[in-house]
């Protein structure tokens, strides 16, 4: 792994929990997962551009 490539600021966990705070009710793990998928693949992009 390239140290140059890491990047601080918010992880899709963090913003995963805040999504849930958000919400504020309980979510079945299926939607949780797929948010969490949706948080990730949004990360990726953004690091790619």
């Amino acid at each position: 792994m390239d140290a140059k490539s890491i990047i601080y600021g918010e992880t899709s966990i963090q913003a995963l929990l805040k999504w849930l705070r958000v919400v504020g009710e309980p979510r079945d793990v299926r939607i949780v997962v797929q948010r969490y998928l949706e948080l990730l693949r949004q990360h990726v992009l953004e690091g790619n551009e």
